[in-house]
Formats: structure tokens, sequence, C-alpha cells
């Protein structure tokens, strides 16, 4: 080969090297599961606006500020909760008649831990039985009391230990 010829053969191949290919963008669309699921999500919410609701791994989850639900101290549901509680319950029937519920009652850490367990557990447990009465299986659901072990907020301040005293309803996938 001559001179010329490696040459030409040099620039040749480094012109083909240097040449960028265009990628092709694919716009990413939703997924169609993804895409109803947030209109479901949308709809609850704007049927539930004054609640929290949320959609997590395991389900969409409805949350209550225990302060909401219950008087102090107690397990017993008062009248504005029974009401909020009925508004989660429809939607839960039309919904689905057989995806599994998860209620669970939650603490702050002010007072003996024990104590906090034993409340949340009653105040899961009271969800539990207003629903059963509006007409849910018992079989599909299931309580747990959580008490101070998954806080959301700072337990130091009065509002942390607000957001931590809870009961949370998370109707799974």
């Amino acid at each position: 080969m001559t001179h010329t010829t490696k040459l030409v053969l040099a620039l040749l191949l480094t012109v083909t090297l240097s040449c960028k290919t265009k990628k092709k963008v694919v716009p990413t669309t939703p997924h169609p599961v993804e895409k109803t699921a947030d209109t479901e999500l949308d709809k609850i919410k704007k049927d539930l606006p004054q609640d929290q609701v949320e959609r997590i791994e395991a389900g969409i989850k409805f949350t209550f500020s225990s302060e909401i639900l219950f008087p102090t101290n107690s397990s017993i549901l008062n009248q504005e909760s029974k009401k909020r509680i009925a508004d989660v319950a429809r939607i839960i029937v039309e919904k689905d008649k057989s995806r599994g519920i998860l209620i669970e009652g939650h603490s702050d850490k002010t007072g003996e831990a024990k104590y906090n367990q034993w409340l949340s557990e009653k105040r899961a447990v009271s969800v539990k039985t207003y629903l059963i009465s509006l007409g849910i299986s018992a079989e599909r659901m299931t309580t747990a009391g959580l008490g101070d072990s998954k806080p959301i907020d700072d337990n130091k301040t009065k509002e942390g230990r607000l957001k931590n005293r809870r009961v949370e309803i998370t109707l799974l996938k």
C-alpha cells in the first residue's frame, strides 16, 4: 500500500467513526395500568378532599388523624369519624369486593409504650368493627397496632405528635 492510500483509508476511517448517529427518542407514555391507577386515585381524592389518600406499593392508603377519629385516650369512634370511614367504605366496596384491607393504628411517644401499643391496637379494631357494621367482610381485614414504632413526624413537637397519632386503612392490591 502506498503512503497516499494509507492516508486516504485513515481519513475515511476517522470520518466514519466520528459521525454521530442520531438516537431515536421515543416518548414515554404511562403504561395503561398505571394511567388507570392514577385516574382511580384522582377520583378517590376528589371524593375525599379532606382526607389524606395516596398510592403506595401495597395499594391505596387512607390516613386519618386519631384526633379526628377518637377522643383522647379512647378507641370509641365519634360521629364525624363514622361519616368519614363510611365514605372510605363506600369506595372500598366500589373498587373491589375481594381485595384485602389492612388497618393500622399508630401512636406518638407520649406515655408508656405498652399503653400506646394497646391503644393503637384497640383503635384499629374499632375501625374494623365499624367497617364490618357497614357490610365489609371481616375476612378481608387485618388489623395491627403499631404503637409508636412507625412515626411519620418528629415526636418532639405538638404538631409532630399529632401527625403520628393516626389510623391508616390500606386497600391492598
